[in-house]
């Protein structure tokens, strides 16, 4: 399974994001029929920059957000989430919030999570970060989305 950062979300439905839209569009689409999950982190974290910083109207936000809730599974921190955090800040640096984000998928069975914020390639709790607007990716990305 894989799972999408936050930034994938805010591009997609971002009217001026030009290719990152287009690319982010894309992805949603395409991840949602490979069975992809969303965690709640990044659900919630594309509330608050929907809604503060590019000023959406909350409903227009609430309807796209149940959109996603059909098409993906909705990942959730599990009763380790704080041992599962620690353990990756004690291992990488990362900022909380990102191990967080890691640690659900690492539960969840996310073998590849796509963001642009974390370094490309790396490998956290065996989840691998693939930034997908890294053309270099281009074919790991298809491969995964089949």
């Amino acid at each position: 399974m894989l799972s999408l950062d936050t930034n994938i979300l805010i591009y997609a439905t971002d009217m001026d994001g030009g290719p990152r839209q287009r690319r982010s569009i894309e992805l949603l689409a395409s991840a949602a029929k490979a069975g992809a999950g969303l965690t709640e982190q990044t659900l919630v974290e594309f509330i608050s920059v929907s809604i503060k910083k590019t000023r959406t109207p909350l409903h227009t936000t609430t309807y796209v957000l149940r959109r996603w809730l059909e098409s993906f599974r909705l990942l959730t921190p599990g009763p380790s989430i704080v041992a599962d955090v620690l353990e990756l800040l004690a291992k990488h640096r990362l900022s909380a919030w990102d191990a967080r984000l890691l640690a659900v998928c690492a539960k969840s069975g996310c073998a590849t999570l796509f963001s642009e914020d974390l370094q490309d390639g790396a490998k956290y709790a065996g989840v691998r970060v693939l930034n997908p607007f890294e053309a270099a990716n281009a074919d790991a990305i298809a491969e995964l989305l089949r």
